[in-house]
């Protein structure tokens, strides 16, 4: 009974330290980070879309652009804050994935014709 109520409070105190957080962050910061984890996640899935469908062009296009972007994601700031780990990294990077492998067929269509 205590480990569950222990849980609970940690539980609460994660949350509240998340919104914490995102209220000390300025929007920018905030809408900074998404953007760029959303484009990550995007280009990372295209990529395996483009291996797939065994487009050469475009898995070149694809790996240029993803490790030009890589460089940017490796040299900012390591995310310290739970609402940087929590939600800020994972949540619009599986978004851009998601997107990227669904729009990936799209524009294969407009690279090959």
């Amino acid at each position: 009974m205590e480990n569950t109520e222990q849980r609970k409070k940690n539980k609460k105190v994660t949350i509240k330290g998340i919104v914490k957080e995102y209220n000390d962050a300025t929007a920018f910061e905030i809408w900074e980070g998404v953007r760029d984890n959303f484009i990550f996640g995007f280009i990372g899935a295209t990529i395996v879309v483009f291996i797939a469908m065994k487009t050469d062009l475009a898995v070149l296009f694809g790996y240029i652009t993803y490790y030009f972007f890589m460089g940017k994601i490796v040299n900012r700031p390591k995310y310290v804050t739970k609402l940087g780990q929590m939600i800020v990294f994972p949540i619009p990077s599986a978004l851009g994935a998601f997107t990227g492998y669904k729009l990936s067929y799209i524009i294969l269509q407009l690279i090959i014709k």
